[in-house]
């Protein structure tokens, strides 16, 4: 694995999480590693007030056209906030990339309002495939998924949940996105023109959409029965304890 490579960013929009959001209005939302706002931003034109924290220079020029404020600083820091507190603080798949996560869980749950929560999406390192490849002697990083080479640490649901809770969280309400066919990803990438690719490429595209309205329902159904398996990201909502 090359530690100086920069590798690729592709696009992806956390449904699940937006599943869980449902329709809320008129909140304030801190998007902690925010990226390129690829979800928040439907949070934001549902008629709430998403602000982002964001590092990477290319990813804060494209959020701060989605959402309403992006303040470029590392997160693992205290960002300049005014004081100001959010009804809700939002980690997307961020917490898995860092040495020590709930330090950070803690810092900015002192942040929230009262009554506040925060949401965290996980990848889960249990899903079908990352076994499979286990049970044959392999765990090899890739470019995306459960095994992204950037990523820290790995979580089961109980693993995650035991995180929460030494961060002094509570858990109210779950939900997951389904992972049957996300080791495919890499796959689709290729074919939607490499590394090189506009990251937003698979989102755009004839076959991801016609994938939304036929195969990603099902996959939900199935996913649910077993989540621990099958689920590629596991979204938990929680309030302080």
């Amino acid at each position: 694995m090359d530690e100086d490579a920069k590798y690729p960013y592709f696009e992806d929009i956390n449904w699940g999480l937006l599943r869980l959001w449902g329709d809320r209005r008129g909140k304030d939302v801190l998007d902690v590693g925010c990226g390129f706002a690829t979800t928040s931003q439907y949070i934001e034109k549902l008629g709430n007030r998403v602000s982002g924290v964001e590092l990477n220079p290319d990813a804060v020029r494209v959020a701060r056209a989605r959402i309403s404020e992006v303040i470029e600083a590392d997160l693992q820091q205290s960002p300049a906030l005014g004081g100001r507190k959010f009804d809700t603080i939002i980690f997307a798949d961020v917490l898995e990339h860092l040495a020590w996560p709930i330090g950070v869980l803690r810092k900015y749950a002192d942040l929230l309002k009262d009554g506040g929560t925060v949401i965290v999406s996980l990848p889960n390192v249990g899903l079908w495939s990352v076994r499979l490849g286990l049970l044959f002697g392999h765990f090899h990083y890739a470019g995306t998924g459960v095994l992204d080479r950037t990523h820290l640490r790995f979580f089961t649901r109980r693993s995650a949940i035991d995180m929460l809770r030494a961060a002094r969280l509570e858990p109210v309400r779950r939900t997951y996105t389904p992972g049957l066919l996300r080791p495919f990803v890499p796959l689709a990438k290729r074919m939607l023109g490499g590394d090189r690719a506009d990251p937003a490429a698979i989102l755009e595209s004839r076959p991801y959409r016609l994938y939304l309205k036929t195969v990603y329902p099902i996959e939900r159904v199935v996913a649910r029965l077993w989540p621990g398996m099958l689920a590629f990201q596991m979204i938990f909502e929680a309030r302080r304890a």
